[in-house]
């Protein structure tokens, strides 16, 4: 059973991922835990709550929390009635990050869903600022983002975006190669062309991903470097009708590099597909 760990903030975009979850895992026996966090600094919704009663800041966002979490739980059932899904809510006062490293031990979580914005005011950028702070902090745990109310289209084509620097190992690699044959997608390997040959720990690298992919319906794709990798992945994606983004956050890497905040604002990389990070287990 695949244990899933859907943050919310009860938005309509938290609850499309929520949905998106459901219907990519629909044949597989889930226990989604859908989880919202707050604090002091969350912002009451309605004071309807605290109507004839004495109720604290605090206690007023716990019991709203609650409230928000019922009505996400009856509106999926209604919506998935999945018999192969068992749901169940979590309310917590913490802080996001705090909440989703504990649940995720708590949990046993194999995957963290997270809705994404992706803009910023009239700014397109690439993520949103909480799932930033979850990549950045969750190293334990893929992490799948959902955008904006994207609707559900199985993912036949993953792109895995990489430049065969680094090692692969089975337990990185296993999110991603099992969400492939559960959906049946192809994985299309795509490497940015930054240097005009690969080096012999490239080449190796490159075998063994092969190796580990095995049987899965795969190819192996080189993109120029144009003016930056952020726009050969934009244009990779639209070139093969990708559904799905994946990429391994390595330290130091291009995802490293590419969620930090001064770079986040001079790079465009609205992406309008689901994006599946895999944690490096050095």
């Amino acid at each position: 059973m695949k244990n899933i760990l859907v943050a919310t903030d009860f938005s309509n975009n938290a609850y499309n991922a929520l949905f998106y979850a459901t219907q990519l895992f629909k044949n597989d026996s889930c226990s989604f835990y859908i989880l919202n966090a707050y604090s002091e600094h969350t912002r009451l919704k309605s004071n309807s709550i605290a109507a004839g009663r004495k109720l604290s800041l605090l206690q007023q966002l716990g019991e709203e929390s609650k409230e928000g979490l019922n009505a996400f739980l009856h509106k999926i059932n209604l919506d998935t009635a999945n018999k192969n899904h068992h749901f169940s809510i979590h309310s917590k006062h913490e802080n996001t990050i705090d909440a989703l490293q504990q649940a995720i031990k708590q949990t046993n979580a194999d995957l963290v869903v997270m809705g994404n914005k992706g803009k910023t005011g009239s700014r397109s950028i690439f993520l949103g600022s909480s799932v930033i702070k979850a990549i950045n902090a969750i190293k334990d745990c893929p992490i799948l983002t959902v955008p904006g109310e994207k609707e559900f289209i199985l993912p036949a084509e993953i792109a895995f975006a990489t430049d065969y620097k680094n090692s692969y190992n089975a337990k990185v690699l296993q999110p991603l190669i099992s969400l492939a044959s559960s959906c049946n997608s192809a994985i299309r390997v795509v490497h940015i062309n930054v240097e005009e040959r690969l080096s012999p720990v490239q080449k190796s690298n490159l075998y063994i991903l092969r190796e580990y992919l095995g049987k899965i319906k795969h190819s192996i794709h080189w993109m120029p470097d144009f003016t930056n990798k952020s726009k050969a992945i934009t244009e990779f994606i639209d070139e093969l009708d990708i559904d799905m983004l994946s990429m391994v956050h390595y330290q130091h890497g291009f995802l490293e590099k590419l969620t930090r905040e001064p770079v986040i604002e001079k790079v465009s990389f609205n992406i309008n597909i689901p994006f599946l990070i895999l944690p490096f287990d050095d």
